[in-house]
């Protein structure tokens, strides 16, 4: 409903408040990066119903457009949505916009997962970025490569068991390996356990938030 989607990345009131507990501790470590980058153009890839957009817009005083393909999904963003620093586009990102070098930062959370090919989405991005540019991978799986055929065997179980066994086969396992050739670093590596993490027993996300940088 308008109001959960409202109150993400705070999940209490969804049906997996554990993994929304882990992705709001993610998020709030990404909004301190990005609260000293003022002034900055950001899309947001892959926007979904907007949550993270929209936390993007309010955490920096920044020009934010989410794009996706799920046009239900971003109706519903920009339905609970509004400032006036926030836009929503329906767009395939490889055929807009045309003009190159408009944004500062790229972010993509939860969402790589969904793009077959790692190098032509990052020549398209780079594209699209200033010079010194970034994107930011958030919240998203990255294996080995000897993991790979396993992975993409639990995730074939798992939407044929949720009656969707053709979804499979739009979720794409990338390795750590797509990496090599650019001029990345991760800001948080999954498995750091914290004081703060270890006294109150919290969990955080299992999965890397990658930077990487256009040249």
């Amino acid at each position: 409903s308008d109001g959960i989607v409202k109150t993400l990345p705070d999940g209490k009131a969804t049906s997996q408040p554990d993994e929304w507990e882990m992705r709001n501790r993610s998020a709030k470590r990404v909004m301190e990066y990005f609260q000293k980058k003022q002034n900055a153009a950001i899309l947001d890839l892959g926007c979904g119903n907007g949550w993270f957009s929209a936390m993007l817009a309010n955490s920096c005083n920044c020009d934010v457009v989410g794009v996706d393909l799920n046009f239900t999904e971003l109706k519903q963003a920009a339905r609970v949505f509004e400032k006036s620093n926030l836009n929503f586009v329906y767009a395939d990102v490889f055929d807009w916009p045309k003009i190159n070098g408009l944004f500062d930062f790229v972010t993509i959370n939860a969402a790589i997962q969904y793009f077959p090919d790692f190098g032509k989405l990052m020549e398209r991005l780079f594209f699209l970025l200033k010079d010194g540019g970034e994107v930011h991978i958030i919240d998203s799986p990255f294996y080995k490569k000897e993991d790979v055929e396993a992975a993409k065997e639990r995730s074939q179980k798992y939407y044929s068991e949720m009656g969707f066994g053709e979804m499979a086969d739009n979720y794409f396992h990338h390795p750590f390996e797509v990496l090599e050739g650019f001029d990345f670093d991760i800001l948080y590596k999954p498995g750091e356990i914290t004081i703060f993490n270890r006294i109150f027993k919290r969990k955080d996300i299992p999965f890397p938030w990658i930077r990487i940088k256009k040249e």
